[in-house]
């Protein structure tokens, strides 16, 4: 899922060129520690987006926290971690567990799972204590990525954004519609977040078009 350290390939130099337009977009806002990823329904890619960019930034750098905020179906602590591991909902529950709740993929890239699955998620992500917690990591990182729930299948991801200085939406062509990009966007404004940028995932490039890139 992740794309090794210098790998030369088409899909790998376009995750690079994503995440330097995202820091260039960050640049310009007075706040720009928390963005959010999410999408309009579930399998649009937006794991394996969020994480390759999570690992870019540090390769650039930033020490960088990759959240796992889907507390329905968190895909990406399962493809990361092992089941059971500490994760959010373990320091929630026990603020002192923060330093083992998160872990290190690489040099300057570390990653929170979701810890085990609570019953009342909504409930949990609308605390103040939740609020206190993402105020506790971002003294602790340069940036927090923080992966969501389908923001059109389930209300977390419009509260969790109603925290975010920002939020990216993965669209993948040929399934996002475009009626529900601009419900996402009636959500994303309502929550007063901003839409800082949309990522168009599995477009079919012709193969002229990876040979141009070749060349380089």
């Amino acid at each position: 899922m992740l794309f090794e350290s210098g790998e030369k390939t088409f899909e790998a130099e376009k995750i690079r060129s994503i995440q330097v337009s995202l820091q260039l977009s960050l640049l310009a806002r007075k706040k720009n520690k928390r963005i959010m990823f999410t999408s309009a329904n579930k399998g649009e890619g937006k794991t394996f987006c969020i994480s390759n960019i999570a690992k870019e930034f540090a390769r650039q750098g930033k020490k960088v926290l990759l959240l796992d905020m889907d507390l329905h179906r968190p895909r990406l602590t399962k493809q990361l971690l092992y089941k059971g591991q500490n994760g959010l909902m373990t320091v929630m529950q026990n603020p002192e567990l923060l330093e083992e709740s998160q872990f290190e993929i690489e040099n300057n890239f570390y990653f929170m799972p979701t810890g085990p699955l609570p019953p009342n998620p909504l409930e949990i992500i609308s605390s103040t204590a939740f609020e206190e917690l993402l105020d506790t990591l971002d003294s602790m990182y340069d940036i927090l990525l923080i992966d969501t729930p389908p923001i059109r299948v389930l209300a977390d991801g419009r509260v969790i954004a109603s925290l975010c200085d920002g939020v990216v939406l993965v669209v993948r062509e040929g399934i996002t519609k475009v009626a529900e990009v601009e419900e996402i966007q009636g959500y994303i404004n309502k929550s007063g977040a901003a839409l800082i940028g949309a990522i168009l995932n599995a477009h079919h490039y012709k193969k002229k078009d990876k040979s141009n890139y070749a060349y380089y």
